[in-house]
């Protein structure tokens, strides 16, 4: 059984698909063998629960600038949790997802039982981490908001189903579906459905496709099964940024307004004919 599945870091291979979301119970029927689904799709009816992130970024978009320049080391910043609609009470994971080359690293550091806020305005042995590890994860995080003057963007909300591999020290299946966001400028995990917009967009996705599925893997440790299933369902690789089409999104409504709701923090936006670059 997966040894990774409280991790602080990971280090791990990542590859996108395409598909229609009816394939999931036959997908899941596939990995039985070879996995078993996780903590909240057990729990959940259907298999497919909610997650919410908050994406932080500089004014000037840095983070996702170097994505689109293609950057071979690069990272993004979010503040995680799960549920549609977050409680301040639940647990927060200060994440960043680092990518170098074709290989991406991510760590974990979490807190439990109040709003991200109180780890700016309060000292670190305040911080209600488990874990020295923790501890020192969210650490690093608020050092990088201070280099990158990184402030909330986009909060991202999306339903996921997944498995763990079984067998392997670490191997993960996602499909992620109903992808939408919102503007957020601080810590607000507050949702109202009337209040996002959607990335669930054909444009986002190949033709009768409407979800992503990820295998994830130790780069040189990539199971036979993994290689199985993309041949029995003859998977086309396809890449899928939340944020990123979140961002791309969230410029076409404040170029287009009378086809979007009033934008909730219009400073926000920073200048995008400046950072036009960053949009292309």
């Amino acid at each position: 059984m997966s040894e990774a599945r409280g991790f602080s870091l990971l280090e791990r291979f990542e590859l996108k698909y395409h598909i229609p979301v009816s394939l999931a119970d036959e997908i899941g029927d596939f990995l039985k063998p070879y996995c078993e689904e996780d903590f909240y799709s057990k729990k959940t009816p259907g298999g497919f629960y909610w997650i919410t992130n908050l994406y932080l970024d500089s004014p000037r978009w840095t983070f996702l600038s170097w994505k689109k320049a293609g950057k071979l080391d690069r990272f993004n910043m979010r503040v995680r949790c799960y549920g549609e609609h977050p409680d301040n009470e639940g647990s927060f994971h200060f994440e960043v997802k680092r990518k170098v080359a074709n290989v991406g690293y991510k760590s974990r550091g979490t807190i439990k039982g109040v709003n991200p806020s109180f780890v700016w305005s309060h000292p670190e042995e305040e911080w209600p981490c488990k874990t020295e590890t923790d501890k020192m994860y969210v650490r690093q995080f608020i050092g990088k908001t201070h280099i990158y003057n990184a402030q909330p963007r986009l909060l991202t909300q999306y339903k996921r189903r997944a498995w763990f591999g079984l067998n392997e020290e670490y191997s993960r299946v996602t499909i992620d579906m109903g992808m939408r966001f919102r503007e957020e400028n601080g810590f607000d995990y507050s949702v109202d459905s009337a209040e996002m917009w959607s990335t669930s967009l054909p444009r986002f996705f190949q033709r009768d496709c409407n979800a992503v599925l990820e295998l994830k893997c130790p780069a040189l440790q990539v199971p036979f099964w993994m290689l199985d299933l993309i041949h029995r369902f003859n998977l086309k690789h396809g890449a899928f940024s939340k944020f990123g089409n979140a961002a791309a999104e969230w410029k076409r409504v404040y170029e287009n307004p009378r086809d979007f709701r009033d934008a909730r923090f219009p400073y926000l936006a920073g200048d995008f004919e400046d950072s036009k670059e960053v949009f292309a």
